[in-house]
């Protein structure tokens, strides 16, 4: 569960198109091995050139009893010529009654850490922040990633992400395929610095599957994402509204 929780509070928050001055929201249900791990809820805005996303991931089925976990997130930016620059991002987290928090500003495009707390330990391999410059912060990078897509060539994509301690990067690859009513988009999630010597040996890259329905001419819906885990297959799986 350390790892499922982690990937996904990191990776998966967003997953809808978003019209000026509208709001949605949307559930997902995470289930790894069929069996129900968790629900994700989120509320999203686009005004114009600014977008506001938050989201909620919290632990659901069994694991709710033996392994109670929340995470709360927020972000807020600007869209520029199609790439979406953040302003602020702030997360809670409430593993088991243990807290965490975390905010993000950004400078010229540079993370400045307003607050993380456990405080980050510095260390020899501890990533600089002012060397980041050009990421976006985990909500931002998911929003990007799965909300639903209206573009010519919708499995492009490539962002680095920085969360204040960790970096890792993210890639669609180009070229739809058609899995019977469904197209998938093949992508992967890679971790690249700033996770623990443990991380790192568990598995640094992970492929995934993102599956859309085509709603109308280049308007993709996404309807679930499919991954292999180290312990098995994670699916987030839309829930009708």
């Amino acid at each position: 569960m350390r790892f499922i929780l982690g990937f996904f509070l990191f990776f998966i928050f967003t997953c809808t198109v978003v019209y000026a001055s509208k709001s949605n929201t949307a559930v997902f249900s995470l289930k790894i091995k069929g069996l129900n791990v968790g629900t994700l809820s989120f509320l999203g805005t686009h005004d114009g050139n600014n977008y506001t996303v938050s989201g909620e991931l919290k632990s659901g089925g069994i694991f709710k009893f033996i392994n109670k976990q929340r995470y709360k997130a927020t972000t807020a930016g600007t869209l520029i010529n199609s790439y979406f620059k953040p302003v602020i991002y702030t997360e809670l987290r409430n593993k088991k009654g243990k807290k965490s928090s975390a905010k993000l500003t950004y400078k010229n495009g540079i993370p400045q850490i307003r607050e993380y707390d456990p405080p980050r330990q510095i260390k020899v391999n501890t990533i600089d922040p002012n060397t980041q410059g050009g990421t976006v912060d985990p909500l931002t990078a998911l929003y990007v990633t799965l909300r639903d897509n209206n573009s010519l060539e919708p499995c492009q994509l490539k962002l680095e992400v920085f969360d204040g301690k960790r970096k890792s990067q993210v890639r669609l690859f180009p070229g739809l395929k058609k899995r019977e009513d469904l197209i998938m988009c093949i992508g992967e999630y890679k971790r690249v610095a700033g996770f623990s010597k443990k991380d790192m040996e568990e598995k640094t890259r992970f492929p995934f599957n993102i599956f859309y329905k085509k709603t109308r001419e280049h308007q993709y819906s996404v309807k679930k994402l499919v991954i292999e885990t180290v312990y098995g297959t994670a699916v987030l799986t839309r829930k009708a509204r």
